[in-house]
């Protein structure tokens, strides 16, 4: 169960988030934050939510980015990201990515973001560049719908 009432399932329209997720979002004022909770599908045989699971969210943090950025009719694809693991996420663990737009150009976002479990402690942090997709995707408005944002236009 999700610990803020505002959190709404993302509707992806892909097979790797889906199964990777469930992911959730809700907005925080302006700022839209992804959250995943940890399952048994999460965890490794160590006992701990497995990297891979981790960097995947990091992964997400251009969808925020877009919306903080106001560019939000076509993705963006990872150019480079750099994860640090601090701290094991566990069985349970309600994690939340909170993204840090720094920079939004015309075809790049530059973006930082931390990644949290529900009593406030720091499991990773990263850094990332994307670059825009020069086509507009089938349905230019998924961004938005992802957020359960009003669409523009």
């Amino acid at each position: 169960m999700p610990p803020h009432p505002d959190y709404q399932m993302m509707p992806f329209p892909d097979r790797y988030s889906d199964a990777v997720g469930p992911y959730y979002a809700r907005m925080d004022g302006d700022r839209p934050i992804i959250a995943l909770p940890i399952t048994e599908l999460h965890i490794s045989p160590r006992g701990v939510c497995h990297g891979a699971v981790i960097a995947s969210l990091a992964d997400h943090q251009s969808l925020p980015a877009s919306i903080m950025a106001g560019l939000t009719e076509r993705f963006a694809a990872t150019i480079n990201m750099s994860l640090d693991f601090i701290f094991p996420a566990k069985l349970g663990d309600w994690l939340e990515l909170k993204t840090e737009l720094l920079k939004a150009t015309r075809q790049f976002l530059f973006t930082q973001a931390v990644i949290r479990n529900g009593q406030g402690v720091l499991i990773a942090r990263s850094s990332a560049i994307f670059k825009f997709d020069p086509t507009t995707p089938d349905d230019p408005h998924i961004i938005a719908r992802l957020f359960h944002q009003p669409v523009r236009g």
